[in-house]
Formats: structure tokens, C-alpha cells, sequence
């Protein structure tokens, strides 16, 4: 299984699941033309989708538009189940910056057929993912990210503009699963989301924290 790097105990973790949140951001959700959802849209990449700093993403061959999705993500550090909202941040061990790369054309195709769009978001490459650096002390709606593509900015998005916070996101998901040390939560895009061309640098950043390169082959 693929791990992450946690800087604060220089130790690589394995990852047993990452949990997206689709339309977390309501201009993304409105750029997608979708509604604002009323309660957490959760979906699921498996770990063999993580890649790190400097990797080299495979354009696959199956799609004619790969998109990028720039996402702060959080880093669950213990086991815990029916988490209370209240109790959620004390889970919380690291957070880090990721990118949601998605098969664009394959996933309407398949949201239009009324299919499952896993194909579209959990391939090989389709998470990369920065080092994890620790939440302590941090306040969560200072975070911002930001993305540039061959040096030019295509997207920056503050976590305060979220509609499902972190806290309320593990209560609602460890209502159905079991929340594991290593987990990822990935908390959704701001709007900017384009295509992507083989030959694109993106370097992905949670500022003032830690970033990622990443390239499209």
C-alpha cells in the first residue's frame, strides 16, 4: 500500500483509504452546473492512486480530458468510529495539499449513464499528494491554496469557504466507516478546475506549508 510522509515524526505511513468530498466549494459546484449539496457528497480513491513530489503523471489513454482538482487534505492519526463533531480535530494528526486528477469526459459520460465514475477518479496517479505537515495550533480557516500550471495561476481557494468543515466531515463519515491511522480526507476544490495536456508542470500549494510538482507524461 502507498504511504504518506508525516514531517513532524519523519515516518512514512500506509494509507489505507482517501475519502474525496465532491462540490465543497459552492463555486465549484456551480461551475459543474450542480446544486449545492445538503449534506457531504463522499467518494473514495484506493491508496494505489497516490503519487509524490516530482512524480511523473501517465495521460490515460482512455481519456481525451483529464482535469486537475487542487484539495487540502487532512491526515487521520488514530482509529475511531461514530466520531463526535465536537471530538473530531483530536483525529486529526497531519494535513498536506493534494491533487483530485479526474477523467472529465469519462465521468459525465458515466454520471449521465447513471453508473458508479470511480474509473474517473481513482486510477493510477489520479492522487498526488504532498508531504503532511502537523495541524497543531493551526487554524483551519486561515489555510489557502493555490495552484499554478507551467507557471501560470489556475486556481486559489481559502478552506473558510468550505460548506462541510473537517469536523463535521469525520463525524459524518465515521458514521458509516471505520476512520483508520493514515486515513486521507480530502476536502474538495475551489473553482478553476481545467484541462490538463501532456507536458504540464503543476505545482500544487497549501501556502506558507508545504506543496507538491508534479508533472503530466
Amino acid at each position: 500500500m502507498n504511504t504518506v510522509h508525516l514531517v513532524k515524526s519523519n515516518e512514512d505511513i500506509i494509507v489505507p483509504k482517501i475519502f474525496c468530498l465532491g462540490k465543497n466549494y459552492a463555486k465549484h459546484a456551480a461551475e459543474m452546473k450542480a446544486d449545492v449539496p445538503q449534506k457531504p457528497v463522499v467518494f473514495m480513491k484506493p491508496s494505489s492512486a497516490i503519487v509524490h513530489n516530482g512524480a511523473k503523471v501517465k495521460y490515460p489513454a482512455m481519456t481525451k480530458d483529464l482535469h486537475h482538482e487542487t484539495e487540502i487534505y487532512f491526515v487521520i492519526g488514530k482509529e475511531g468510529k461514530n466520531i463526535r463533531k465536537e471530538d473530531a480535530r483530536s483525529y486529526i494528526t497531519a494535513m498536506g495539499i493534494g491533487l483530485d486528477l479526474t477523467l472529465r469526459d469519462l465521468q459525465t459520460e458515466l454520471k449521465n449513464a447513471g453508473n458508479p465514475w470511480l474509473i474517473s477518479k481513482g486510477f493510477d496517479g489520479s492522487a498526488p499528494i504532498s508531504q503532511a505537515v502537523p495541524v497543531d495550533g493551526v487554524d483551519f480557516n486561515s489555510l489557502e491554496l493555490n495552484l499554478t500550471v507551467n507557471g501560470k495561476q489556475r486556481q486559489h481557494g481559502s478552506y473558510k469557504n468550505t460548506i462541510f468543515k473537517i469536523e463535521e466531515t469525520i463525524a459524518f463519515i465515521s458514521q458509516l466507516f471505520t476512520l483508520e491511522r493514515g486515513d486521507l480526507i480530502f476536502t474538495g476544490t475551489p473553482e478553476g478546475v481545467a484541462q490538463l495536456v501532456p507536458g504540464d508542470r503543476l505545482h500544487a500549494e497549501l501556502i506558507g506549508h508545504t506543496s507538491i510538482d508534479v508533472e503530466i507524461g
